[in-house]
């Protein structure tokens, strides 16, 4: 059995709803086609894109199954956060320090998820859980800042980049390391 994006009787309403014809008043316009309305040119890539099987979308489109906001913007941010490889070796620092500033948001800042990961350990039913995370949590806010220190460093001028290079790569290091332990817990 297939999975769709939306199922199929939904799809096949918005497709015939994309086909209705607009209002007679409209119809002495010059710019008024005869068999689609503008609706029609809205609805239907959308009608389309919305029958197509759960497979045919890309995985980055997709969220994780049965996560909730928190984590599905976490799992997110540590796949952004394992790509930053590239972004330093291209000295792209600014892009490195963007990654950085949403982490250290989802980390206290509760935001349109309504829960950080602050929020989140201090619901947790276990102590060594909630010390876990917390533990973790510190361990990554360390990581970040050292991240975003070297990166405004060698942004501004203040640091070559050859020097900054080791603390960086540590720093993206021990900061995914403690987002593992993070999601484990969650």
């Amino acid at each position: 059995e297939r999975e769709f994006c939306c199922p199929s009787a939904m799809a096949a309403v918005l497709s015939l709803a994309a086909l209705h014809p607009a209002s007679p008043r409209h119809e002495s316009r010059a710019y008024r086609s005869p068999l689609f309305s503008r609706r029609s040119a809205v609805l239907a890539p959308l009608a389309t894109l919305l029958a197509l099987p759960l497979s045919a979308v890309p995985a980055s489109a997709r969220s994780y199954k049965g996560d909730d906001p928190l984590t599905l913007r976490l799992r997110q941010s540590r796949e952004e956060l394992a790509a930053c490889g590239p972004l330093l070796e291209q000295r792209r620092w600014d892009e490195v320090r963007k990654v950085t500033s949403v982490l250290l948001a989802a980390m206290t800042f509760k935001g349109y998820t309504g829960e950080s990961v602050k929020s989140r350990a201090a619901s947790l039913k276990t102590e060594q859980a909630k010390a876990t995370v917390l533990d973790q949590r510190s361990a990554l806010l360390v990581s970040l800042a050292k991240l975003d220190k070297a990166a405004y460093a060698v942004q501004i001028g203040k640091t070559p980049p050859a020097e900054a290079s080791e603390v960086v790569t540590t720093s993206v290091d021990d900061a995914l390391a403690a987002m593992d332990g993070i999601l484990a817990e969650f």
